[in-house]
């Protein structure tokens, strides 16, 4: 059935409180207490509930520690999937990356699209150009413990990946981005970072789906399923479930031996992550909220630029991609 594969997003985490590979910073968990914690995890999620960047210190450079960004779900907030069988809620915010924004010199050098990738032109931004280092804090203000999904759905020059859900006959599925899933203690904070390996590894997933569906499969699909002419045999095409395995966390793209529904959609250049959408998503009501910074580096020398530094970045990409007949 279509959106199996997405359904282990909203699988029991593991009594260590991560639902596959895990951040290669995870697992300090830091009591709040009830009483400076409270009013510490309330200030996170009052910030987040604006959907807005906190104040700090700006780097001089373009290799810096971006600003705090906090976000937040309150248990006053209504679900944004409700069915009778799925109940979830999410929140949202962008957080692009100070990259730098082309001039007509940098689009007349990158040139024509390389061979045998799916991009409109040749690449700006690649992913050996970057390093990137998130570092986030979880915080539960109730006292009852929380289940809590930490969602990264990148961005890069070309396109904004929003995964949306799959509606099957019996349920609601989240599709995938890189979806991190905890257990939060009641009032305690789980600390964690994601690794410049690991957002190397959400710059070849988001490339790979975008190989996957501009492929000749997908657009038939696609096109298919607009006509109302989509089959359901065994053997059909099924371009979100395979978009959902190149996501899954626990699948990576240097895996031994190689995934057949992963490796072969890999392209032979991969751009950089130039931003994403983070969220938080629970299946019940309750007053979480996130707060993360990020360690850039510029390795290319010319492709970001220090924030607050007027200078005009690239912003979100003009196109956005999601699984086919994706559901929002």
């Amino acid at each position: 059935m279509r959106g199996e594969a997405a359904k282990r997003a909203m699988m029991k985490p593991s009594k260590h409180g991560v639902r596959g590979s895990s951040p290669s910073g995870f697992g300090a968990r830091d009591p709040i207490g009830a009483s400076e914690g409270s009013r510490a995890g309330l200030g996170m999620l009052l910030v987040g509930f604006g959907f807005g960047a906190l104040a700090a210190c700006t780097s001089s450079s373009a290799d810096q520690v971006t600003r705090p960004v906090a976000l937040g779900i309150a248990g006053s907030m209504m679900p944004t999937v409700t069915d009778g069988e799925t109940t979830l809620f999410e929140s949202q915010t962008p957080v692009p990356l100070p990259v730098r924004a082309m001039t007509a010199a940098d689009v007349k050098a990158a040139g024509a699209a390389p061979a045998g990738t799916p991009y409109p032109r040749g690449v700006f931004l690649l992913a050996t150009d970057e390093s990137v280092e998130l570092h986030f804090t979880l915080s539960n203000v109730d006292t009852a413990e929380h289940n809590v999904w930490l969602l990264i759905d990148p961005w890069n020059e070309f396109v904004r990946w929003r995964p949306g859900e799959t509606i099957t006959e019996d349920d609601v599925i989240p599709n995938f981005g890189y979806d991190l899933y905890f257990t939060v203690p009641g009032q305690q904070r789980v600390v964690g970072t994601i690794t410049s390996d690991d957002m190397q590894e959400i710059a070849i997933k988001l490339a790979s789906v975008e190989q996957l569906l501009a492929s000749q499969q997908a657009q038939a699909e696609i096109a298919s399923e607009a006509a109302g002419t989509m089959t359901t045999t065994g053997d059909t095409f099924d371009a979100t479930s395979i978009a959902n395995n190149i996501f899954n966390p626990q699948n990576r793209s240097n895996s031994t031996p190689p995934d057949p529904l992963y490796t072969p959609w890999i392209p032979p250049v991969i751009p950089g992550v130039t931003g994403f959408d983070l969220g938080l998503r629970t299946t019940e009501s309750a007053n979480v909220a996130v707060e993360i910074t990020m360690e850039v580096q510029d390795l290319q020398g010319d492709r970001f630029v220090a924030q607050d530094s007027n200078a005009a970045e690239l912003g979100p990409p003009p196109v956005t991609l999601s699984p086919p007949n994706a559901n929002f």
